[in-house]
């Protein structure tokens, strides 16, 4: 079994983020939602070089001076400057993905999934596993990518839908594999972390800060973070658990059908404070860990009837972490926009 087989939708997303990226014109990537924070162009070049970072620095260890000659010694303008140069374009950016991604995933399809647990030590002198470092990477596409879909629409344009993916819901390369091989835990581990750094962003927040946003019409800080929750429970107790329509606590089944900018709207008055917020995600991600500890590995490659269409067990675990991280990016950067720091990630 090869390390790539823990990791089939990486491309997908890869290619959901060129996409978005491929749609920006070049005076799309100067633009920056507030003087604090990152250009469209800034964002997008972050991902290009936190990759490149991860696979000379990280994976291989390398010295600075082989991949990076003098990075050491900029300042962080000349930083800035540099990364600018070298991806000055929309065109420059979609190569630079396609080359910083190409070396990772080669290294995944050669890899023996059972050397994920192996350590590497960075350039900079810290230790991480390799399952540790590649999660990070796809964690870190999926985040950047929610910040890149909120500057495209602050820009005008329309980015595709993160969910449904036919080509990709409807096929997993689990249906092979033995129980010995792999556990639940490796499918979306660091899930406990995901849902830790939602909890501190919420508990963060006051209940004045709930109906806060960044533009007239564009979801709230409540329509946000009842989104991440409502969708989770849908997907994982109503898809997966198959208890479709059901209600659990003070969720309802019909709670999902609320589009994101009415979810404060319509299901806001179940949940109208941040303690109540809080509660909520709580039994959610209880029920989330409790099913997913009852899997089996021969379960992952089940179908299940979601109401956009079939979808593995496979990818409905991997696509429920990636829309709580999504949409985590998008809430850090309301909190931005309202004064608020989020949490480290």
């Amino acid at each position: 079994m090869k390390a790539i087989d823990l990791f089939p939708y990486w491309n997908d997303n890869r290619g959901l983020l060129m996409e978005i990226a491929g749609a920006l014109r070049d005076e799309d990537l100067d633009f920056r939602p507030a003087p604090a924070l990152r250009s469209v162009g800034e964002v997008l070049r972050h991902v290009i070089t936190a990759e490149e970072f991860w696979w000379h620095g990280g994976i291989q260890g390398k010295p600075y001076e082989e991949w990076r000659p003098g990075w050491e010694r900029m300042t962080d303008e000349e930083k800035h400057e540099h990364r600018r140069q070298r991806f000055p374009t929309t065109r420059s950016i979609l190569e630079g993905l396609e080359a910083a991604h190409a070396p990772v995933d080669a290294f995944l399809k050669e890899l023996d999934a059972a050397e994920l647990c192996e350590k590497r030590r960075a350039a900079w002198g810290e230790d991480n596993t390799l399952r540790w470092i590649l999660w990070h990477l796809v964690e870190h596409d999926q985040h950047h990518r929610g910040q890149v879909i909120t500057r495209a629409r602050m820009r005008g344009h329309s980015p595709p839908q993160i969910w449904p993916r036919p080509r990709a819901m409807s096929r997993t390369p689990a249906a092979d594999w033995q129980a010995a091989e792999v556990a639940i835990t490796d499918i979306v581990p660091f899930w406990k972390q995901v849902h830790a750094t939602m909890r501190d962003a919420v508990g963060a927040l006051t209940d004045a800060d709930l109906t806060s946003t960044h533009a007239p019409g564009r979801p709230t800080i409540h329509d946000l973070v009842l989104h991440i929750f409502i969708w989770e429970d849908f997907l994982i107790r109503q898809n997966l658990g198959r208890q479709m329509g059901v209600g659990s606590g003070n969720i309802q089944g019909w709670f999902w059908r609320s589009e994101v900018s009415q979810m404060a709207a319509n299901v806001g008055p179940y949940f109208p404070t941040v303690a109540a917020l809080l509660d909520g995600m709580d039994a959610v991600h209880a029920a989330t860990r409790e099913l997913v500890q009852g899997l089996a590995v021969t379960d992952l490659a089940r179908s299940v009837e979601t109401p956009r269409g079939p979808e593995t067990v496979h990818h409905l675990l991997w696509y429920a972490r990636e829309h709580t991280v999504h949409h985590r990016a998008q809430l850090f950067f309301r909190m931005r926009m309202a004064g608020r720091m989020p949490p480290e990630i």
